[in-house]
Parts: C-alpha cells; sequence; structure tokens
C-alpha cells in the first residue's frame, strides 16, 4: 500500500504502517485499530456502569489504565508524524492537512467517552485521583487529533472539570490549560488569567462580560481582577494599596518536565520547545510541548542543535503603576498599558512589563511591536465598541446591585431605615436602631460579614461608573438614564445602618467622589437627572430595586420614594429639584394610591430628617396658592388632603398662610369676575337702540 503525502509533501507512511501495526493481546494478535475501538467500548460500559449503578461498578484505577492505553498510544502516532503539527492546529485552515497525518480512528468518539466520563465522575468512589490525573492528560494528548470543532470545546471541558475532580488536581487542571491546551486554543485563577491576557488582546470584554452577566462570586473574582491587573484609568480615585484585594504571588512554579532532568520536581521551567518529536522522545508520558529548565535545555539543544527552543513568559512579580522601563525618559511615568510579548518582557526579566504612554508609543508603534499582545487603561465609555458599552454599563449595575440585601423587600417598613448622615437621614421615625440584619424579608437575618463584603463590592461599580462614565455630549441618554437610577438605587440600599468598615468606606465615596460627580450630571444633563427622579419614568430608567419585582403601585410608589429621600441628606437633591419632582410624586399618590392603602407608612409623619426646614419642604404646594386658578388650588387641596390622610405633620402657621394667600387669589377673582359682569338693572341695546 502507498503512503500517502500531506499538503507538503512528506511521506506519512510510518503513520498508517502503525495503524495496521498488530499489537499483542495476550495469546491474540489484534490490530491497533481494532484494539482502539475495544478500548472506546471498555470506556462506553464503564459509563453506563456507572450511570446506572450495575455491578460491578468500575474503580477509578481500572479507567485510569484504560486511560492510559489511550494517552500512549496518541503519543506514539504523534511521534510518527514529521509535519509539525502543534504548529498546524492553531489554524483551523490546516485542520485537513493536520489530519491526513494521522491514521484513520475516531477520535471523536475518544472525545465524547471521555466527555460522557465527566458527568459520572461523582459516582467514582475508588481510585478518584487517579482517574482524574488519567484523565487531563489523555484531554492533552488528544487535542492535536482533533478538529477545530472539537477543539474549541477542550478548554471549557477541561476547566469544568474543577468542579467534579478532587482539590488536590486543581492545580494539575491549570496547569493543563495554561501549558498544553489554551496556548493552542482560545475559546478562579490569576495565573490562568495572565495565561489569556499573553495570548488574546481584547480579555478586558471578556472580564467586563463576566462582571455583567456572572455569578456572584464569577463576579466577584472578575472585577477584583480587572482593578489589579488593567493599568488604572485614574491613578487618583482609589487608593490601591488599601482596597484592593492582594493576589499572592507564591504560585508553585511549572517544573521541567524532561525524564531524566537531574533536578527533577525543583528546576523551574523556563524554555519551552514545540517539536512534538523532541517533546516526546524526552517526555515520554506528557504531552507536547515540553516545558525545560536552562539546564535542560542546554543539554538537548547541544545534541539538537536545529531545535529551536522559546523563552517562557514568567508570572507577573508586581503590579506597578509607573512606567518598569529602566531607560524611561517621559516626565509623566504612570503606566498606562501593560505588555506580554516575548520581545518585551525580555527586558524585563521574562515577566509581563509596563508602559508609560511615551514608552508603549515607543515600543508599540507602526514600525516594531504591532503584533504585540498589551493591555492598555480602559477608556472612557463613549470611545468603547457598542458591545463593550453594553457590558461595561451592565457591569456597572450587576456591581452596584451587590449592596442590596439578599431579602430585600420592597414592602419593608420605612421605620427599618436610616441613614449614616446622623440626623439628616432617612425618613422614618424608628430611629436609627435597625441594622442590616433586621430586614423583613423571608431570609431572616443577614450575616452581617457576608453583606458588608458585598457593600464593599459595590464600590468597583462606582469607581467605573466615576471614572470612565463622566457624561459628555457624545453620552447616550439611555446610557446616563440607566446608570443614574441604579446609582440612587444604591444610595438607597447603602442607606441601611450597618456597622464596620463599610459604613465608613461607603460614606466616604459618597460624599468624595459620587455627590461631585452627580453635581456635574446637574449641570450638562439636567433634564436626564430629573427624568430618574419621576415617579413615571421612560422604560431604560426603570432599573433595581421595585422596578425588578412584582409588588403593588402602593408599594413601587413608596419604594421610589424612600429612594428619592435618600438623596437628600447629601444635598443632591436641592430645593429646586425637590419643588420639580414632589408634584408629580403628590399626583401619583392621589391618583394611584386607592383610600384604603393610604394607612400604609408611605412618607414619615414628621418629615423632619429630610433636613428642610418646612418652609422649603412645602414650598411646592404653597405656591400653588399664589396667583393660581381655582383648578390649580383644588390640586394642591387634594395633596393636602392626601398628606393628612397620611397623618403628616403640616405646621398649623404654615397652611393657615397657604389658605390665607388662596383666600386672597379667589377673593380678588371674584372681585375682578364681578366688575366684569352687568349688573341686574342694565340692560345691554345693540347699535339701533334695541334692547338685547
Amino acid at each position: 500500500m502507498r503512503g500517502r503525502r500531506s499538503g507538503k509533501g512528506v511521506d506519512t507512511t510510518c503513520a498508517f504502517t502503525l495503524h495496521r501495526r498488530l499489537c499483542w493481546n495476550g495469546p491474540v494478535l489484534i490490530p491497533a485499530a481494532a484494539k482502539h475501538s475495544l478500548k472506546l467500548t471498555s470506556l462506553h460500559d464503564y459509563y453506563q456502569r456507572l450511570l446506572h449503578g450495575s455491578q460491578p461498578v468500575p474503580s477509578g484505577l481500572d479507567m485510569a489504565n484504560t486511560l492510559k492505553f489511550f494517552s500512549q498510544m496518541l503519543l506514539s502516532l504523534l511521534k510518527e508524524v514529521h509535519e509539525s503539527p502543534l504548529e498546524m492546529v492553531k489554524s483551523e485552515k490546516y485542520d485537513a492537512e493536520r489530519m491526513a497525518l494521522y491514521p484513520n480512528l475516531d477520535y471523536k468518539q475518544l472525545y465524547n467517552a471521555l466527555t460522557q466520563l465527566i458527568d459520572v465522575v461523582s459516582s467514582i468512589h475508588i481510585g478518584l485521583q487517579a482517574f482524574g490525573q488519567a484523565l487531563l492528560q489523555c484531554l492533552a494528548c488528544l487535542l492535536p487529533f482533533l478538529d477545530h470543532d472539537l477543539i474549541d470545546n477542550v478548554a471549557y471541558l477541561t476547566a469544568s472539570s474543577i468542579s467534579v475532580l478532587p482539590m488536590e488536581l486543581h492545580q494539575d487542571i491549570v496547569n493543563y490549560l495554561c501549558f498544553y491546551i489554551l496556548p493552542f486554543t482560545i475559546t478562579h485563577h490569576c495565573q490562568l488569567l495572565e495565561c489569556l491576557m499573553a495570548l488574546k488582546p481584547g480579555v478586558v470584554k471578556d472580564i467586563l462580560c463576566v462582571v455583567a452577566y456572572g455569578t456572584a462570586p464569577a463576579r466577584a473574582s472578575a472585577a477584583k481582577l480587572l482593578f489589579y491587573y488593567w493599568p488604572s484609568f485614574n491613578p487618583n480615585l482609589f487608593d490601591r494599596r488599601s482596597v484592593l484585594v492582594k493576589f499572592a504571588n507564591d504560585l508553585a512554579p511549572f517544573v521541567c518536565q524532561r525524564d531524566s532532568c537531574p533536578n527533577a520536581g525543583n528546576a523551574e521551567a523556563g524554555k519551552v520547545c514545540y517539536d512534538h518529536r523532541i517533546s516526546i522522545t524526552f517526555a515520554t508520558e506528557t504531552p507536547p510541548p515540553m516545558y525545560l529548565c536552562i539546564e535542560c535545555a542546554n543539554e538537548i539543544h547541544r545534541a539538537h542543535p536545529n531545535q529551536m527552543f522559546y523563552d517562557i513568559l514568567h508570572p507577573m512579580q508586581q503590579v506597578s503603576m509607573i512606567c518598569e522601563n529602566k531607560n524611561c525618559k517621559a516626565t509623566d511615568k504612570s503606566a498606562i498599558s501593560v505588555c506580554f510579548s516575548t520581545e518585551c518582557a525580555s527586558y524585563n526579566g521574562n515577566h509581563p512589563i509596563r508602559y508609560c504612554q511615551k514608552c508603549h508609543n515607543n515600543r508599540h508603534d507602526k514600525g516594531r511591536g504591532e503584533d504585540h499582545v498589551y493591555h492598555t487603561a480602559l477608556p472612557h465609555i463613549s470611545k468603547m465598541d457598542p458591545q463593550t458599552q453594553t457590558y461595561m454599563v451592565q457591569a456597572i449595575v450587576s456591581l452596584l446591585k451587590e449592596a442590596e440585601p439578599l431579602s430585600m423587600d420592597s414592602n419593608r417598613d420605612i421605620s427599618e431605615i436610616s441613614t449614616n448622615k446622623g440626623s439628616a437621614g432617612f425618613p422614618g421615625s424608628g430611629g436609627g436602631s435597625s441594622g442590616a440584619g433586621s430586614g423583613s424579608g423571608s431570609g431572616g437575618q443577614f450575616d452581617s460579614a457576608t453583606l458588608e463584603e458585598r457593600q464593599l463590592l459595590g464600590r468597583y461599580g462606582v469607581w467605573l461608573l466615576v471614572g470612565l462614565c463622566t457624561p459628555n455630549q457624545d453620552t447616550s441618554i439611555e446610557i446616563l438614564g440607566r446608570l443614574l437610577s441604579m446609582l440612587f438605587h444604591w444610595f438607597h440600599v447603602t442607606a441601611y445602618s450597618f456597622d464596620g468598615q463599610a459604613e465608613s468606606a461607603l460614606e466616604k465615596l459618597k460624599t468624595e467622589y459620587v455627590c461631585g460627580w452627580l453635581s456635574e450630571v446637574m449641570k450638562t444633563h439636567y433634564e436626564v437627572f430629573i427624568s430618574c427622579l419621576l415617579p413615571h419614568p421612560a422604560d431604560y430608567v426603570r432599573v433595581g430595586g421595585h422596578w425588578e419585582t412584582l409588588a403593588s403601585r402602593t408599594s413601587h410608589l413608596k419604594d421610589g420614594l424612600n429612594r428619592l429621600f435618600c438623596l437628600v441628606p447629601y444635598e443632591v437633591i436641592t430645593p429646586d429639584v425637590w419643588d420639580y419632582v414632589m408634584p408629580h410624586w403628590m399626583e401619583a399618590m392621589v391618583n394611584d394610591v386607592p383610600e384604603y392603602e393610604l394607612h400604609d407608612k408611605i412618607l414619615d409623619r414628621d418629615m423632619s430628617p429630610l433636613g428642610f426646614d418646612a418652609k422649603k419642604m412645602y414650598n411646592f404646594v404653597a405656591k400653588r396658592f399664589v396667583n393660581t386658578c381655582a383648578k390649580v388650588q383644588e390640586q394642591a387641596l387634594n395633596w393636602l388632603q392626601t398628606l393628612t390622610m397620611l397623618e403628616i405633620n403640616i405646621p398649623l402657621c404654615q397652611l393657615f398662610s397657604m389658605f390665607s394667600d388662596g383666600v386672597a387669589v379667589m377673593g380678588s377673582m371674584n372681585i375682578s369676575e364681578s366688575e366684569q359682569k352687568p349688573s341686574k338693572g342694565t340692560k345691554k341695546e345693540d347699535e339701533e337702540g334695541n334692547a338685547i
């Protein structure tokens, strides 16, 4: 039989001879393809017995031995290939050419069998660790034999095994991903993120996507990694040393994989060889590529001088805030980018290097460094592409929502709430004794430590908002409205009193940064700001809190008013804003709240904690009795009646003043009307003198 040739004219007879080679199995000689099929049948049988609990239940040791057979078979096949499949696997266009290098075995069925076994790992009670090690090795060995539609799933399948394999194998899972799988396919761990950052320029979009739509634990980790690794977009906005999680650089180094390494287990790998034949020759049970210490790399290179050995990119030793270029001559040395290319990393001991703006431009101009993988500080939201904008907005919304108690109920009594601004607090006669754990939801008391952590996590959303989302002429009204509404909700949920670090940190954040940001928004986008404070805003403003619950209209109004009142102590709600928005809320209460529900404490009886004096507080009512028509005064009287039914205490002197103004206006209107009416004894005549 003639050997087939690959697209580059290399004879692959050896590989197909190996396919037909006979394997010794006791007294019977079995062709390799037949033995491959028999072993696949064994894997399927293992799966069925574990799935249905059939006896005898296979042990992890039995399955590990079968998986080792496949690993050794795949490495043997790979060793016979004279092309460079590890280079070809990086591009889908070489799939047909690459697959022609191997015998025609059912590699897809092997992949499917491994996928099935991961689904029943929980049923393995003996030899689980041995099975896990063999499974990871087999997945890595199988990768060069798969089409791209399956290769893209190998990383996910390997990563998902972390949820079912024992903790002792978690570092192995990360190592297989970082060193054997992700370098050839990119579709809980700093090491994993650094690997992705070295391979993919737009990782920040993926991080924002996780923050926006991920689970709560994933969101927390992603937000911390984002602020830890990416250059700061505003160094003055927060102190990294005091607020960011310290990621320890005590990761176990990846050691030399050569079988005969003189310092086996202790020598850190510093070089990598992508030649699969060299790899399998010197590391017989390890999938390629081969990672070597400097001593072993030099020794092998002397024996094989034509082989190329590449530097390994080491993890970041520290996250510097300034340029790490030793020859930097810039005036402003603030780091704005981090480069993961081997060329730039070589200037920093093969660690990723941070550059200031000037050095970044020098290293990555049009003439050089165009192919480098680097990451820059996040730009203003208006300069992001539409998808990244969407992720950014939702990331901020999701982070601010983290401050919300898990059992937050929009129907809670407002007396449970007090602000952290002392006497100028949230309207409620219950005082400040209620704590974060006094929510009325069915969840009972909250875990104060967990709640505090979640409250503090919301700070990342505030930093992104204040640092990157200050509106300009290009800012979408929908985006700004959504962010403002969520920020107002954040003020609301963080108004619940609790003690500890979170209280002082959040209050400092509000007074030093958020209030100033809101003041700027009021100056440039006043109408959008006001629209977020009304009872019936646009759909894009309806974010967080009562807008995401199924509750009565009364509960919606009550929660919306609470949100409004939480802003008053911070001087965000000025008297002019108050006079504008309160008539809308009063009309909503008059028209939307049934009379029998007015007994519910929608407003505090005294209204005193708002920080306004009585004259300013009820000015929106009083001015409707001055130089207004009867219809406007009737509207104001309806409001007063509603406030009375809510048992709101309005000073009598102010009420008398309102009524006096109203009576005076009505009296003058009556006099004016009477002067315009003809008297009863006077008859009008037409032009000819006839009575009309």
